[in-house]
């Protein structure tokens, strides 16, 4: 082979290799579903020492409220845009309450209280932030006084604004105050065919506990959305699914083979939301979710654990991040936003 034609071959591998890449690339899959927002310009410009900013905030009868975001979040959007802004209590939100953003990816650095100093993102992880947006209300002394994880619809999020303007937590836990002060029951239970007629649910099997009560708000979208989808329903006939009245007093086994009641035990686990869900392995809690997530964070919640996945992966996040990337890199679109 002549000196020609050894230089014609190089350039048809060279391109045989570069149209192999580009096959590669245009096999990768896609990441969608991810929601821009902007922050809000009457949020707070805080210095971020909280103690300051609490303090500040009761010497005109206000709470401080966090809100602890991730960009492009599409929860964080969604509760920005149908609650936070975009509801018509947003003006009366404004006048009770000092919201303050914090970039759970951040760098700024916060004085979270004397004893912690942190940057956003450290102050994230110290709080176990696995839900974005996280929602913290701080009273005068800079004391915690009430959290919330995840989206709540309008109606929910205006419950949480009004037991902390009350200052009802003085007195009484969210669930009591919102059954003492709610126009009436919003949500009538609803069946589902993988609900488990059981009340004892030790065992160490994959299991589902989901919560409701008769004002939960977010229900009827949990059972119109999720529980409608095909993908989900293949996923809950690998486990036992159990629904509990949140505000029952019947006797129950709980997966430690304890005798309770699903109101005694929901509000020693200190979960606020509703819906509600607790996922089970080998007899040990792997997963808490408050309130409607998204189809594919939902899922991959529920994969974790009726496939055994939490077997491989120690927590959910780090399965999420790998099964997404095996989902990408088989050409596979993943979509963050759907319902």
């Amino acid at each position: 082979m002549n000196r020609r034609s050894i230089h014609v071959a190089s350039l048809v591998l060279l391109l045989l290799g570069v149209l192999s890449l580009a096959a590669q690339a245009a096999e990768q899959g896609r990441l969608t579903g991810g929601k821009r927002y902007t922050i809000p310009e009457w949020f707070k410009q805080s210095f971020l020492e909280l103690a300051d900013d609490a303090s500040e905030a009761a010497e005109v009868d206000k709470h401080v409220m966090l809100y602890m975001h991730l960009d492009e979040c599409p929860y964080c959007e969604a509760v920005l845009r149908e609650s936070i802004v975009g509801s018509e209590y947003s003006p009366w939100l404004r006048e009770h309450f000092d919201a303050i953003a914090i970039n759970v990816r951040g760098d700024r650095e916060v004085v979270y209280s004397e004893e912690v100093t942190a940057t956003e993102k450290e102050l994230a992880q110290l709080l176990d932030v696995r839900q974005t947006p996280a929602v913290i209300f701080l009273d005068g002394q800079n004391r915690q006084v009430m959290r919330v994880d995840g989206y709540r619809t309008p109606v929910e999020f205006k419950r949480v604004l009004d037991y902390i303007d009350s200052k009802s937590y003085l007195k009484m836990d969210f669930a009591s105050f919102v059954a003492k002060t709610a126009s009436g029951p919003s949500y009538a239970l609803r069946p589902h065919p993988s609900f488990a007629e059981t009340y004892d649910l030790s065992g160490d099997g994959p299991l589902m506990v989901l919560f409701e009560d008769a004002w939960c708000h977010g229900c009827d979208l949990l059972h119109d959305t999720l529980l409608a989808d095909p993908e989900v329903n293949a996923l809950l006939e690998k486990m036992t699914v159990v629904r509990l009245d949140a505000e029952s007093e019947n006797s129950i086994t709980d997966p430690s083979g304890r005798k309770t009641t699903p109101k005694a035990w929901i509000r020693e686990l200190g979960m606020d939301a509703r819906p509600a869900f607790l996922l089970y392995a080998d007899g040990k809690e792997q997963v808490r979710i408050k309130g409607v997530l998204r189809h594919w964070h939902f899922t991959t919640a529920l994969r974790y654990v009726a496939e055994g996945r939490h077997v491989e992966y120690a927590t959910l996040r780090d399965f999420s991040q790998a099964f997404r990337q095996q989902q990408l890199n088989a050409g596979m679109t993943v979509d963050l936003g759907r319902q």
